[in-house]
């Protein structure tokens, strides 16, 4: 068997996962494994991680975290296990709802040549009508951020992972703190927004639990945060200093303003796999996010932080972004 092209590391802590998870998760790292070197490190519990072990023999190395890392988001104590792990040179960190084929394992390595992180796009497949909320998300912040969506999965060059040193793993919003961490050690960063890598949707219930987390995670964007909070206050002024109906005008222009970006978001080669009825389901968004947001700076300022695999993490992302 040829040598591995590249180490691919996913960061994994269930308590009771269904036996339909781990059948698609050893499905998903049989794939890989023919170009890949298959790192799982996994923070279960002991009686869960035996199972686990007992799913994937022979698929991949099935580590425990390192104990010398005890940050709050225990995601990060997975990569920087993974990271120090991995026998390649180039390293595919990937969620386990995450779905790479060898065409796309080719790519990330091509990227990586050149780059020492590497930010693909993710878009869901199957589509359910959460997921579809979802998208409406996704391609909001593909048209109104130069650097597109934040994923799932990164590539990164491990020697240059390991000399710049751990990330801030004491924050919720972990992908956004490690591109940062790369940008401000000048690493060169790619965010290849044409490279489009599937992704199983959420459940219903982990989609919904979703919601409080990644408005929350947000809470450190203050533009982004100040407009979604800003949006339904300004709905009830209209009503009440102009009336009902310049209210509806108003959620009208919200909801084609919504829309219009969405399609611009189905740029750059992402309208292959995200279909145009998807942009009716970001105005969805857009009002949840408008109501979750106040929800979770409630729960900054009066309960300290947001709840996240048993812990509660105050901070959304690290300090900012050295110009």
């Amino acid at each position: 068997m040829a040598a591995p092209r590249c180490s691919y590391v996913v960061p994994f802590r269930h308590v009771g996962t269904p036996d339909r998870t781990l059948d698609e998760l050893a499905r998903d790292f049989r794939r890989v494994s023919s170009t890949c070197e298959v790192i799982v490190v996994d923070g279960s519990p002991s009686d869960d991680f035996a199972r686990h072990a007992v799913a994937w023999r022979g698929l991949c190395r099935h580590i425990p975290v390192d104990r010398r890392w005890r940050f709050l988001n225990g995601k990060v104590n997975g990569v920087l296990t993974g990271v120090a792990a991995a026998g390649c040179e180039y390293v595919i960190l990937a969620d386990d709802d995450v779905i790479y084929h060898t065409a796309d394992v080719r790519r990330m390595c091509e990227l990586l040549a050149t780059n020492d992180l590497v930010v693909p796009q993710n878009y869901f497949t199957p589509l359910p009508w959460w997921a579809r909320i979802e998208t409406g998300r996704i391609l909001l912040n593909r048209a109104t951020r130069r650097e597109g969506d934040y994923p799932g999965t990164v590539g990164v060059r491990r020697s240059t992972f390991l000399r710049i040193g751990p990330y801030d793993g004491d924050v919720l919003f972990e992908n956004e703190e490690m591109r940062r961490h790369f940008r401000r050690h000048r690493t060169r960063v790619l965010h290849a927004r044409d490279f489009l890598i599937a992704r199983r949707p959420p459940t219903f219930a982990k989609w919904r639990e979703q919601r409080m987390r990644q408005a929350y995670e947000d809470l450190d964007l203050p533009l982004k945060t100040s407009l979604f909070a800003a949006l339904v206050p300004t709905g009830a002024l209209i009503a009440l200093a102009a009336g009902v109906p310049a209210a509806g005008t108003y959620v009208a222009g919200v909801v084609v303003v919504a829309m219009l970006l969405a399609a611009t978001g189905r740029g750059d080669g992402a309208a292959s796999v995200v279909p145009a009825s998807a942009c009716l389901a970001a105005p969805l968004w857009v009002f949840e996010r408008s109501m979750t947001v106040h929800a979770a700076a409630w729960a900054r300022f009066v309960r300290g932080g947001c709840a996240y695999g048993g812990r509660v993490i105050a901070r959304g992302i690290g300090r900012a972004e050295a110009v």
